[in-house]
């Protein structure tokens, strides 16, 4: 095989749960060819977890400034009593641990013999802990996005190519940042398409669900749409751990003994998910992108003020919510366009549909069963509208885990932070005006090579920089931006400023 006819490239992902890294080896041909070769999940220490939380809170409370976030986890690490704590050991210690994981993965497919082959890449999404996009900021200048992840040391401490910091770019350009599974989403759809598996939704569903939808327009050809739908299983884990002291309801055992209550149904789709301008997000049209923080435990479904005239039990409030994972869910499909095809293959991806119950319920609502998952008397006549859209097509509603249409759900995150990798070296954008709001189709990510040296890369890396011509997309400006966070972390529009060369940048590939 040629060498330049493909790459192999590791995706990794923390979420915002902070219990592991995920670690996915990809093959990714010129040919548009991806095939998944060794995975693994990799435990994150429970300490390390928790001082990622605490930072993530100063941050909140810092209200995104870096600067006095950094000075107030200095000082909430000394209350903690965490010794000699700083943000760049925090920084250092996160940055070390993904890059274990990532070695672990390597040499286990060495030994394996699962690749006789050296890995080209990694594409590192970093750790979130803040999100700001234009539809929360509304003002000018204040739309922020901040992951911490220092791509340099893991490219030293790997010897691989790092591509990381997805989000700035499309932040620069006008966009929420979020969500930027959609084209990987359809780069796999690309393959499902031969299969009959089209129209196609991917539905991913954590703290927040998001949603891909492939399909065809009447003069456009294939689309691609994309959007959060609103909470998913940040509700059912919260009445879990803070009534229940469990990470979650485990096989939906409590769940089920439960029944859903549409009162309170109703106040979570009123007032569940109200952004910081008082609005309700689930109302909004997209491109748009949630933030858990929106997210509210209300006292109605924490058992602290009654529903009607009564208190709800603690299983008829955690079936309620996990319903609402789907409804909401479900909801969302009214934002496809009319002249489009609505998809009847629903490839469901992430932990929130290891919860029986709220798929049930999502594949109820699909097949137009109203009686055992009830609707809204205000929503009936939208929810009508979108079962006669379903039965229009004439074929079987196919709801299956992503594995069953051959990707792994489990890793599909992080496999997306490898795609947006190897775009990024093929000068390829990632985001669209119809997924993120962005201004133009924008290219993702910048470059780290090990000891900042380009010679140390693979040959078949050079190979696809010289064939895609991208090699002089590789620099970012480390003046203006710190490597240890995101380029769009808080104040990125003040430093832009500073250089004239760097915007006329930002609507370039490779920006």
């Amino acid at each position: 095989m040629n060498e330049t006819k493909f790459l192999l490239a590791i995706g990794v992902n923390t979420g915002n749960s902070l219990d592991a890294a995920d670690v996915v080896l990809t093959k990714f041909g010129t040919d548009s060819s991806i095939t998944d070769l060794d995975a693994l999940s990799v435990p994150m220490p429970a300490e390390l977890g928790n001082r990622l939380r605490l930072f993530r809170a100063a941050v909140v409370d810092s209200l995104g400034d870096m600067n006095e976030a950094i000075r107030c986890y200095a000082e909430r690490a000394v209350e903690a009593k965490l010794s000699l704590e700083t943000f760049d050991k925090l920084v250092y210690d996160y940055t070390h641990y993904v890059s274990g994981a990532i070695n672990e993965l390597v040499q286990r497919a060495t030994k394996n013999g699962t690749t006789e082959c050296q890995v080209d890449l990694i594409g590192f999404h970093g750790q979130t802990c803040a999100h700001q996009p234009p539809s929360i900021a509304r003002e000018a200048g204040t739309a922020y996005t901040l992951q911490i992840g220092n791509g340099q040391q893991l490219a030293d401490e790997t010897g691989l190519l790092v591509v990381y910091d997805f989000r700035s770019d499309d932040l620069m350009n006008g966009g929420e940042a979020a969500p930027l599974a959609p084209m990987h989403h359809q780069h796999l759809a690309n393959h499902l398409k031969e299969r009959d598996k089209f129209p196609i939704a991917f539905c991913n569903a954590g703290n927040t669900g998001n949603i891909s939808v492939i399909t065809d327009h009447p003069e456009k050809g294939v689309v691609l749409l994309g959007w959060d739908a609103g909470p998913f299983n940040d509700y059912p884990d919260k009445l879990m751990q803070i009534e229940r002291s469990q990470m979650c309801d485990l096989d939906g055992v409590i769940g089920n003994k439960g029944h859903v209550n549409l009162d309170l149904l109703r106040l979570l789709f009123e007032r569940g998910a109200v952004t910081d301008h008082g609005e309700n997000y689930l109302l909004q049209p997209p491109p748009k992108s949630s933030d858990p923080q929106w997210y509210r435990l209300l006292p109605e479904l924490m058992g602290e003020a009654p529903v009607g005239e009564n208190i709800l039990s603690f299983e008829d409030r955690l079936r309620t919510a996990e319903y609402f994972a789907a409804y909401v869910y479900f909801y969302s499909l009214h934002w496809i366009p009319s002249k489009m095809l609505i998809p009847t293959c629903f490839a469901l991806c992430g932990g929130g549909w290891n919860n029986p119950v709220s798929r049930r319920h999502f594949e109820q609502l699909l097949n137009g069963d109203f009686e055992d998952s009830p609707v809204l008397p205000e929503h009936r006549e939208l929810f009508n509208a979108i079962s006669e859209r379903l039965r229009v097509t004439k074929k079987n509603i196919e709801v299956a885990m992503a594995d069953e249409f051959g990707f792994s759900g489990q890793f599909m995150e992080a496999r997306l932070f490898a795609d947006a990798a190897v775009c990024r070296i093929r000068g390829e954008a990632f985001s669209l005006p119809e997924t993120t709001g962005c201004k133009s189709p924008t290219v993702l990510g910048i470059l780290r090579f090990p000891q900042n040296n380009p010679e140390l890369a693979s040959e078949r890396l050079k190979d696809w920089l010289s064939l895609y011509g991208t090699a002089n997309l590789m620099e970012d400006n480390s003046q203006l931006f710190d490597g240890r966070w995101s380029r769009a972390a808080r104040g990125w529009n003040m430093r832009l400023t500073a250089s004239e060369s760097v915007a006329e940048k930002l609507n370039q590939p490779g920006s």
